[in-house]
């Protein structure tokens, strides 16, 4: 598998996906409510039909995990996840801080990853061993400060942490970090990627949220794990990316008490 051609294949899907979800932003567009109650929109759903369809003509051999359409009934040691518009919220508001997210998993490990910004024209990738990149041609590395005192940190919304039983890690990053923001989704662990903010701690997603971010990170020098620290899965619901010394520190947070509830 030619790992770099899949990622030029895949950044070709995405232009025209792309065009299709920015026909609906900023748009009176209808809002609907999934059995999580989480919102989806006809972007969504065309913007992964588009994705599917055309990944599915290249890669029959391979299966497909997509957040509106479910996973395929290919069995494969290749598998793509599908994240059409991460920050569905963002998008209906009219907030251009939404992303569309594309992974190519082997044997259940992230090796290629896209996340780009349809609304910003900012776009990043990295393969297994190639570093990560933007659209610029830039080479993407995380930050180098190494302690919580002083450091910007970037969390998930507020209601994430409440609900996976995360609000003393929630206070206590907001008392000991020198800015804490909240960022939509992956968004925030690309803004780590970048080195803009020093770590990212995001307490509930879902496997094509993560994978993207995982690869990348990794690539760009930074770390990503979950919050039990034991294994840095990508189907666990949680994590924390972003540069190593940061990432340990937010996990000692977790041991001393701030375990999430289980999805």
């Amino acid at each position: 598998m030619d790992l770099l051609e899949a990622k030029d294949t895949a950044l070709s899907y995405l232009k025209t996906s792309n065009r299709e979800i920015m026909k609906w932003f900023r748009t009176d567009i209808t809002v609907e409510s999934k059995s999580d109650q989480s919102p989806v929109t006809i972007a969504d759903r065309k913007a992964e039909e588009v994705l599917r369809k055309k990944i599915s003509s290249a890669y029959p051999d391979h299966g497909i995990i997509g957040e509106e359409f479910g996973e395929n009934t290919v069995k494969s040691d290749w598998t793509w996840t599908i994240d059409p518009i991460d920050g569905t919220r963002s998008f209906i508001r009219g907030l251009p801080l939404f992303a569309s997210l594309i992974a190519l998993l082997h044997k259940g490990e992230p090796v290629m990853g896209i996340i780009s910004l349809p609304a910003l024209g900012e776009t990043v990738w990295a393969v297994k061993g190639k570093g990560a990149h933007c659209s610029s041609g830039q080479r993407l590395g995380v930050s180098q400060h190494g302690r919580v005192e002083g450091a910007f940190a970037g969390v998930a919304d507020l209601y994430c942490f409440k609900e996976k039983k995360c609000m003393n890690l929630f206070n206590r990053l907001n008392r000991e970090a020198e800015i804490v923001r909240t960022y939509p989704d992956a968004f925030g662990h690309l803004m780590a990627i970048r080195g803009a903010i020093d770590v990212m701690v995001d307490p509930w997603a879902y496997i094509w949220d993560f994978a993207p971010c995982k690869i990348i990170v990794k690539e760009a020098g930074g770390e990503f794990s979950n919050f039990t620290g034991n294994k840095a899965g990508i189907d666990v619901g949680n994590a924390i990316s972003g540069n190593p010394l940061l990432v340990k520190a937010v996990k000692k947070m977790i041991r001393e008490g701030n375990r999430p509830k289980q999805a």
